[in-house]
């Protein structure tokens, strides 16, 4: 490495490693159900934040003190998973949890269709959990990574509209992968990416409009920040944006330009709008503009917060923010790796 590219390496790396800590949040996961924040800790129970304020509930919702997992169906009931292989939803109006099935290998995420069947995202497939019956395939849109007889746990999962499970991998600097299941016909379907190279970009997490599904992709490794927000149409994909580090020479000196870390995003049918995470803060993109360069990007803010350093398979940070949900027009959510959760209610944000 030249003297040029190690100060280059320190000039990027030293936004990360400024605040780098070693700890982590005290929350597994979160969800939006009618204007209430779930929150599901590490230790297995379920705190409740209203959505307005960000201020705790003290509201007893009888839960399991063992949950794995949190998820919700298309009406917004809450689902759980629990280690003695029960899945519930929550019934609001009688206040009580109610158990409508269970899994046979520990799922690492449910996914409910419009019809209220569930799906156990296993490293063994998806497992239909009405017939247990599971479903496997062992293609890959990347050519760098191969399938046997399992898959490792996805990175995110979605289940869109038309009732498509959408499973996506990260690989650090092997880029990701992507696996697309239509429940309705308990088949797998192939994907067209067009110009959109899996191969440099893990994915992040998945959202929709009324239209389109999108996918966030990004990659912190060595000197080098990208990210990526693609639109899917018909099962074929098209670059919304794409920031990528490059090099600019400006008199006579070489400078490396950071690209946008994108993490998760997610889509406001209040505004019309894309959000996404990246290093530099939350964005916003108005899907009637043209959104291809980030100077077309709204910046609501940029939160003061921690990250990691080192990640298995990238010389880099890990995503410093793991799920970013909608509230209403003006408020949205945010559940950090080392912070804890962040409300914000349009004016400010307030970390729990």
């Amino acid at each position: 490495m030249t003297k040029l590219l190690k100060y280059t390496y320190v000039f990027i790396s030293i936004f990360f490693l400024s605040n780098s800590v070693q700890v982590e949040t005290d929350y597994k996961d979160i969800l939006v159900s009618k204007s209430i924040v779930w929150a599901l800790t590490n230790q297995g129970t379920i705190k409740l934040f209203d959505g307005t304020n960000g201020n705790q509930i003290k509201k007893e919702i009888f839960a399991d003190n063992d949950i794995i997992l949190i998820t919700q169906d298309k009406s917004e009931n809450v689902i759980i998973a629990n280690k003695r292989k029960q899945i519930k939803r929550f019934d609001q109006v009688k206040n009580i949890w109610v158990t409508i099935g269970n899994y046979d290998i520990e799922p690492s995420s449910i996914l409910v269709s419009s019809k209220g069947a569930c799906f156990a995202i296993t490293e063994y497939g998806i497992q239909d959990l009405a017939t247990k019956k599971i479903y496997f395939n062992n293609r890959s849109l990347n050519h760098q990574i191969h399938y046997k007889d399992k898959w490792e746990k996805p990175y995110c999962s979605y289940i869109d509209k038309n009732d498509i499970i959408w499973l996506g991998f990260g690989y650090g600097e092997w880029g990701g992968n992507l696996i697309v299941f239509q429940t309705t016909q308990n088949k797998f379907l192939d994907l067209s990416l067009d110009s959109f190279d899996i191969a440099l970009f893990p994915i992040k997490s998945f959202c929709e409009d009324s239209n389109s599904l999108y996918i966030s992709a990004g990659l912190h490794h060595m000197m080098m920040t990208s990210g990526i927000i693609v639109k899917i149409d018909d099962l074929k994909a098209t670059t919304l944006f794409n920031s990528e580090s490059h090099w600019l020479v400006k008199e006579k000196r070489d400078t490396i330009i950071e690209g946008e870390y994108i993490g998760p995003s997610t889509f406001n049918p209040y505004t019309n709008s894309i959000y996404f995470y990246s290093q530099n803060g939350i964005f916003l993109g108005d899907k009637s503009k043209g959104l291809s360069k980030i100077e077309n990007w709204t910046k609501i803010i940029n939160p003061k917060l921690s990250w990691t350093y080192g990640q298995p398979d990238a010389v880099g940070s890990p995503m410093n923010v793991l799920k970013l949900c909608i509230i209403d027009r003006e408020r949205f959510v945010f559940l950090s790796q080392n912070n804890g959760i962040g409300f914000y209610d349009g004016q400010k944000l307030t970390m729990r």
